[in-house]
């Protein structure tokens, strides 16, 4: 392995590092009372409302109670949204597109890196796998396809 490999290697290991804090596979292993395990807030109020914030875009609906709160099951992500009561369309259409422009930020973050590390190793395209290339080419039909959905939405 030369160096430029080692430095690549060790700036992924480093960044998913910083993008997962705790991986777990406990499967049906019963949670464990513990709370703010994964937030980084100690302020139980700010906890609470960024819990109840990221809940209730998915319908589900927090209680005092922890036995009660639920999701309702068996519907597609559009009906959730659709049918969600406490936002108007207005204000659905407004959150999920700051939602959309936040993944994209990461995603442009990372396209960025991947850029500068092929012109820095000045790897050829003609070199990439099959799948790598294949892959490009969906996420850019998958692109112009968003593009007209944006369009559309306008």
């Amino acid at each position: 392995m030369n160096l430029v490999e080692k430095k690549f290697r060790d700036l992924i290991r480093l960044y998913i590092k910083k993008q997962v804090s705790e991986l777990n596979s406990t499967s049906n292993v019963d949670g464990y009372s513990t709370p703010f395990a994964f937030d980084k807030s100690s302020d139980e109020d700010v906890h609470k409302k960024n819990i109840k914030n990221r809940a209730e875009v998915f319908d589900y609906e927090i209680t005092d109670e922890d036995n009660n709160n639920t999701i309702s099951e068996g519907k597609s992500l559009f009906h959730l949204f659709r049918d969600h009561p406490d936002y108007t369309p207005v204000q659905k259409i407004g959150v999920t597109i700051r939602e959309i422009n936040k993944n994209l930020r990461e995603i442009e973050k990372l396209i960025v890196v991947a850029e500068k590390f092929k012109n820095e190793t000045k790897t050829d395209s003609k070199k990439y796998w099959k799948t790598t290339s294949k892959f490009i080419g969906r996420m850019e039909e998958r692109i112009f396809k968003i593009t007209d959905k944006l369009r559309n939405m306008r």
